[in-house]
């Protein structure tokens, strides 16, 4: 099949790294496919360095009318039977682009956030309206609530995690430990989050619940690893904490695999936003049992007490008396690990990923063409 897919957006995160592991499974499996993307940004570098047909086009709001027209023309040249977008800039320009094409390629939007849709006008009419189907990367729950909360049609809106290469993310030791580098003994407990530096992460919950844990023993270290424009505040936090020396922030890695192999326990207590953050997966992936929160479709896959635990978000002394809780019992992280392992391969590994997406273009492609009903400096949202 002839696939578009967009994305507007200028951070790197799991949203940008989920468009670019599906753009390569989908080539992998014979489709044709190009990526519209941003001009300077971190996504489209990668996928040029990976070898993926990349048009830059500018998505700016300043640059609406041209990306349009621009949009248009290459779809008219090109013929693709399905647009799939990613975020709020990139959706609205394809939105109007398709409906100057004929015959008109059917438009979907990957959604990767659980927040409500905003019930202004635009909004509505973004999803209500102009856009064929809705793909949101979480679970049955967070599906539900696009349809009762939001006020979507059923038929309209499908749910899956992003997927994960299994076989790439398995247990395993370290090549290099991160004990080695941070000057720490062989024996000494890592716990760790890796992520996007944005306030929904809730990084002041786990610094928080570090500080709690360096309190009652000396043998855990925390590590934050990631980059992003909650930087300086993450690092007043970890200042204050009184425990800053328990508190390692090391910035972007392009080691991941090492770092997420040298954790005993994973914790991302997202406050709001995150369907399925894709580090979380990655983790599981990985045999390490997880501590997050109850934000839209985590609980899905941690499970509690089965995968790992989920605690309210916004409550550091919760996050802290579960990480403590697998911290004193080696028997139950492997338990949880190895759980956690058999149920993202079991369930959410990218072949089965890209089989249900492959069935929703499949769908939109042979239906015939109907009236849809109904959507930050990064150029992510809605």
């Amino acid at each position: 099949m002839n696939l578009f897919i967009s994305e507007s957006s200028t951070a790197v995160g799991g949203q940008e790294l989920a468009v670019l592991l599906h753009a390569e499974g989908l080539v992998k499996r014979g489709h044709r496919l190009r990526l519209i993307l941003e001009p300077g940004s971190p996504i489209a570098a990668m996928a040029q360095e990976k070898g993926l047909p990349v048009t830059l086009l500018s998505m700016r709001r300043n640059r609406y009318p041209q990306a349009i027209v621009a949009l248009r023309g290459l779809m008219y040249r090109e013929r693709p039977a399905i647009l799939q977008v990613n975020s709020s800039r990139d959706s609205w320009i394809g939105c109007i682009a398709v409906r100057l094409v004929k015959p008109r390629p059917k438009i979907i939007r990957i959604r990767h956030i659980s927040t409500p849709l905003n019930r202004n006008m635009t909004t509505q009419l973004l999803y209500r309206r102009l856009l064929d189907m809705v793909v949101v990367t979480g679970g049955e729950r967070t599906r539900r609530d696009l349809i009762e909360r939001d006020g979507l049609e059923p038929g309209r809106v499908a749910a899956f995690p992003i997927g994960l290469d299994v076989a790439h993310f398995r247990p395993g030791p370290p090549a290099r430990d991160l004990r080695r580098e941070l000057g720490l003994p062989a024996t000494h407990l890592l716990v760790g989050i890796i992520s996007y530096l944005r306030t929904y992460k809730g990084h002041e919950y786990f610094i928080e619940a570090a500080g709690r844990i360096a309190a009652q023993r000396d043998d855990v270290t925390f590590v934050i690893v990631g980059e992003g424009p909650e930087e300086q505040s993450i690092r007043r936090r970890i200042e204050q904490s009184g425990a800053a020396w328990r508190i390692r922030l090391l910035g972007f890695r392009d080691d991941l695999l090492d770092v997420f192999r040298s954790l005993d326990v994973f914790a991302i207590p997202s406050v709001e936003g995150d369907t399925i953050p894709q580090v979380l997966m990655q983790a599981l992936a990985l045999g390490i049992p997880v501590v997050s929160t109850t934000i839209g479709s985590i609980p899905d896959v941690v499970i509690d007490g089965q995968t790992g635990y989920v605690v309210p978000p916004r409550d550091g002394l919760a996050l802290a008396d579960r990480i403590a809780h697998l911290l004193g019992d080696a028997g139950l992280r492997s338990r949880l690990g190895a759980n956690g392992r058999a149920l993202v391969e079991g369930s959410y590994s990218i072949d089965k990923m890209l089989d249900r997406m492959e069935a929703v273009y499949q769908s939109l492609a042979q239906s015939l063409t109907r009236s849809p009903a109904g959507g930050s400096t990064s150029g992510r949202g809605g």
